[in-house]
């Protein structure tokens, strides 16, 4: 087994790296779709604003038996690297994870990196079953998760959205936010990360601005995603005080995915965060006819957003834990 940084010009080891993450999916999470072939060839054409990428391939011969993509954040949180590491589960237990988490070490190192993020999956008690190797592998070593978040899933049924209440308006679009509420949507991206919980993370709050915000629209539309967005207008000062939004990669119809949902503080407590996000799922399907499921990750002491998600259907499926890892571990 040889471990070599991936060239993203190599459409070859671009393509059995999709293979392995193909394989590794349906084995650790069987009732999600497979990963958007669009999304994983444009990763590198079409980065994500403020990060940089980078992967190394673990080759057992010519397959790709694991891989290590790790994300580095270029204006905020400039000591994280954000990991994603898969193994093949027919390799799985042979030393191919912790060669590769090695390697990012180093590399992580290299770019003034003193974090690494990566998160694993785990079973919730009574649920479906989940390889938790990775999650043991961290606590065995005497690691613990800085927060934990709660997968949900909806079953979308037919039902009209719920309306605005007195005061309020309706905003609805697909893809790119209209020109004229993009400050305002701007603003509220802002204040959702600095309001979700982040647990015991070390986490540097993100500044959105209209530019940043376009250019995230364009890495989305890069990798072929679409994303349906209900927003609240207040009517009297006009400004956007509420926004969800709902995102589908590649190919993918039948399968949503819950993004951003925030209200502004001020016009908290008359269930806007309920509305909007009700006005949105039947906004997504009446546009998306194939949905039929919707997956939200919340973190697990976000209860107010937990119990809003209840409201809607959502039904618990898995936990999903982040561990911040020192790339110098003792």
């Amino acid at each position: 087994m040889t471990i070599a940084q991936l060239d993203p010009a190599d459409s070859v080891a671009m393509g059995r790296w999709y293979d392995l993450r193909v394989a590794a999916s349906q084995q650790d999470l069987p009732d999600f779709p497979a990963p958007s072939r669009q999304e994983h060839a444009a990763r590198f054409e079409y980065p994500w604003p403020a990060l940089t990428e980078e992967a190394m391939l673990a080759w057992d011969g010519d397959r790709v038996v694991g891989a290590a993509s790790y994300l580095m954040p270029q204006t905020e949180n400039l000591s994280t690297a954000y990991l994603e590491l898969v193994v093949h589960p027919q390799y799985r237990r042979r030393g191919i994870g912790t060669g590769l988490l090695e390697e990012v070490y180093a590399a992580a190192r290299r770019h003034h990196r003193s974090l690494v993020e990566i998160e694993t999956v785990r079973a919730l008690p009574g649920g479906v079953a989940r390889d938790e190797a990775g999650y043991r592998y961290l606590t065995n070593r005497g690691y613990q998760p800085g927060m934990t978040s709660i997968r949900s899933r909806c079953q979308i049924a037919g039902s009209e959205g719920d309306e605005a209440p007195d005061g309020y308006s309706l905003v609805q679009w697909r893809d790119a936010v209209p020109d004229e509420i993009i400050e305002d949507v701007a603003a509220l991206q802002t204040r959702l990360l600095l309001d979700a919980p982040s647990g015991d993370l070390t986490v540097e709050q993100e500044v959105y601005d209209a530019a940043r915000v376009r250019a995230q629209e364009a890495t989305e539309l890069g990798r072929g995603h679409r994303a349906y967005s209900t927003a609240a207008r207040h009517d009297a000062t006009g400004q956007i005080v509420a926004r969800t939004k709902v995102a589908f990669e590649g190919s993918e119809a039948t399968h949503g995915r819950q993004r951003i949902t925030i209200v502004e503080p001020a016009h908290r407590g008359q269930g806007l965060g309920l509305i909007v996000k009700s006005a949105n799922h039947a906004y997504a399907r009446a546009n998306e006819p194939a949905l039929r499921v919707i997956d939200a990750w919340n973190a697990e002491d976000n209860t107010h957003m937990r119990a809003v998600n209840a409201q809607l259907g959502f039904q618990p499926v898995d936990s999903w834990s982040v561990f911040q890892l020192p790339t110098n571990p003792s």
